[in-house]
Formats: C-alpha cells, sequence, structure tokens
C-alpha cells in the first residue's frame, strides 16, 4: 500500500438533515464540506489525497491502462436529494455507479470498476477484492476504498429498527445501547511490490491476506454464538500464512449494539482460548461512529495510522467490558507489526484483512 486518502467526521448534533423525528441528534458529521453533494466531495478530497500521498497524478494512472482498476465500496451510495427524486419518481439506480465512474475518473483509471455493496462490509471487501486481483495477476495497482454520506434515509431507518443509540455509542461495554451513523470516506492504492519499487514509491504496509464470508442468519442481526465470525478470521489468518498470536491489534466492526459486540465477543474469545498473548482489540466507531459501507476502508486508514504512531484507538467511554481478559483495556502506546481489520455486516456480509507494516528488506 503506497498511498491513502481518508476523511471521517467526529460524533456531535447533526445539522445535515432534521433530526427531530429521532431519538438522538448525535452522528459523526464531517465540518466543513461545501454546500453541494456532500458524497461528490468526499470522493474528490479523499481521491486526490491518495493520490498525492502515493505520488501520483490522473496522468500516470490512465497510462497504465488496464492494468489499474478501481474497487468502490458503499452501502447506500445516496445523498439527501434520494428521497425526493424517489418520490418524483426520478431514477436512482444508477446511483451507485455514478459515484464510482466520478471516482474512477479522478484518479485516472481506465481499468475495470468494480462495486461492493456488502453492506457494512463493503469497504473492507473492496480492498480484498483489489489485493486478490493484484496478487492474481491480472492488475499492477489498484485504487480501492468506499466513501458514504449521512442521509435522512439512513438516519430514519437504523431509528426504526431500533438500532441507534440515544447519546454516544460505547463498543464493548455491558451499557451498549446502540450505534452513531457517521460520514466519511477513504481510499488507498495498492501496487504489486514490484511496481512499487520500481517508480521508489514509499510503502505503508504489506496487505497479506484477506477473507469474505456469511453467516446466512438474518437480515439484520448477526449469528449469535460468533461462530461464523470465528471462522472468518481463521480464514483471514489461513490466508497470510500466520497464527493468531501473530496479531498485536484487532480493530473491531464494534457498533456499540447488544448484539453485534455479543458476538464479537463470543468469536474472540474462541479465537484466544487458552492464549498466553491477546491483541488490543478496539472499535473506531467510538470516535466517528459508523460509516456504513465506508466503514472499513475508513477504519482500515486508523489503523494504519496507528501503526505508524503508535497512538491506540481508544474507546473513550468504555468502562465496564463485555471480556474481562485485558483484550479492550487500552495500552498508553502500541507497537503494531501485524494488525487484522474486521467487518461484520447485515445479512451476515462480513470481511477481514490483514497488514503487516513495511519494513524494507
Amino acid at each position: 500500500m503506497t498511498g491513502m486518502g481518508a476523511l471521517s467526521g467526529e460524533i456531535k448534533p447533526c445539522t445535515v438533515y432534521d433530526t427531530s423525528g429521532l431519538i438522538t441528534d448525535k452522528f459523526g458529521v464531517i465540518g466543513g464540506l461545501g454546500g453541494g453533494n456532500r458524497l461528490y466531495e468526499m470522493i474528490r478530497r479523499t481521491v486526490s489525497d491518495m493520490l498525492t500521498d502515493a505520488a501520483l497524478s490522473a496522468d500516470d494512472i490512465s497510462a497504465l491502462g488496464g492494468d489499474c482498476r478501481l474497487f468502490f465500496g458503499t452501502l447506500l451510495a445516496r445523498d439527501n436529494a434520494y428521497l425526493e427524486h424517489s418520490r418524483t419518481g426520478a431514477d436512482t439506480l444508477a446511483m451507485m455507479n455514478e459515484y464510482a465512474v466520478y471516482a474512477a475518473e479522478l484518479a485516472g483509471v481506465r481499468g475495470s470498476i468494480d462495486i461492493s455493496s456488502a453492506s457494512c462490509a463493503a469497504g473492507t471487501t473492496a480492498i480484498g477484492m483489489a489485493f486478490d486481483f493484484i496478487r492474481s495477476g491480472l492488475c499492477v495497482c489498484a485504487a480501492a476504498g468506499g466513501a458514504e454520506e449521512l442521509t435522512a434515509m439512513g438516519g430514519y431507518g437504523f431509528n426504526s429498527l431500533k438500532a441507534l443509540s440515544k447519546n454516544v455509542c460505547n463498543p464493548y461495554d455491558v451499557k451498549h445501547d446502540g450505534i452513531n451513523i457517521g460520514e466519511g470516506g477513504a481510499f488507498f492504492m495498492l501496487e504489486a511490490l514490484e511496481h512499487a519499487r520500481a517508480r521508489g514509491a514509499r510503502i505503508y504496509c504489506e496487505i497479506l491476506g484477506s477473507a469474505t464470508g456469511n453467516d446466512a442468519y438474518h437480515a439484520t442481526s448477526p449469528e449469535p454464538t460468533g461462530e461464523e465470525a470465528y471462522h472468518l478470521m481463521l480464514n483471514a489468518l489461513d490466508d497470510a500464512g500466520i497464527n493468531a498470536d501473530k496479531l498485536d491489534y484487532i480493530n473491531g466492526h464494534g457498533t456499540g449494539t447488544v448484539l453485534n459486540d455479543t458476538m464479537e465477543t463470543n468469536a474472540l474469545k474462541r479465537l484466544y482460548e487458552g492464549a498466553e498473548r491477546k491483541p488490543f482489540v478496539s472499535s473506531t466507531k467510538a470516535l466517528i461512529g459508523h460509516c456504513m459501507g465506508a466503514s472499513g476502508a475508513i477504519e482500515l486508514a486508523s489503523v494504519i495510522r496507528s501503526m505508524q504512531t503508535g497512538e491506540p484507538i481508544v474507546m473513550p467511554d468504555l468502562t465496564e467490558p463485555l471480556d474481562n481478559s485485558g483484550m479492550y483495556d487500552p495500552p498508553e502506546s502500541i507497537d503494531i507489526e501485524y494488525a487484522m481489520s474486521n467487518s461484520f455486516g447485515f445479512a451476515g456480509n462480513s470481511a477481514s484483512i490483514i497488514i503487516r507494516r513495511w519494513v524494507d528488506e
């Protein structure tokens, strides 16, 4: 991975749309976006930052032709005009493709555009797809990530599911009461090692392995024992060629809902049953909210930042963790060589990705 651009908000009162009919006004809101289409602006800024960070231009990418592809993850891919469009009968089916094409045009991608809408695992799935394409020799580089905007459709939808937290979400705590929805985007430049070295690129980290799954249990509720999540993590570890005891950090899905947090804790307990060494586990959603289909991409960016800086991703309101083995207890600093980032979404869609800090050999 040779470049990234990420944008996320902070949990605060929402001014993007009217929240008076909801149980909360607290959402992960990005400040300073223009007055137009917020999703376009998120994509423009994150793709531009990705190219700058990778020391590449859109012309450089374009010159690769089909050897560079785009992988785009999103759940809603809608702006706040969507409901009005629906009421007037306007065609909204192409909106997801519209935003992906916009990202590809900005990046200069001339290869295929691949879209993942695997619910809240979409962003992680998109990055895993890019990884698979590159290691299979189908392309030499890829722009991969996702973006999601706060919409009334999402807010009122999760309100009807009784999934929203009344205050600030508190993942993996016995007092958890739901999620805060967030918005944001993140894109990464992935390259085959030979291609990155040939152009003298700075390398952040190496993707070692990934896995996707589906527990086929329920439309919205996860399989409660964590059996499928456990096997997803095993599959990712097997793909990476490492054991669970190698991991220094796991970024969990950690929505703050009773069902998700309990399922994940069950899966993690099984993965580390009898282990002397356990990684630190936390959820970025405690800080920025749940960014829907883009969450996995944004969370991977946060993992890479933690890997670089040694600053742990903390959950500030956690006081009574669901597990008392210490895996949810934040260290003062963290030295991450190996990390895993997990996403568990509606309808059982799940994805996991494992990275290693890059050390030039």
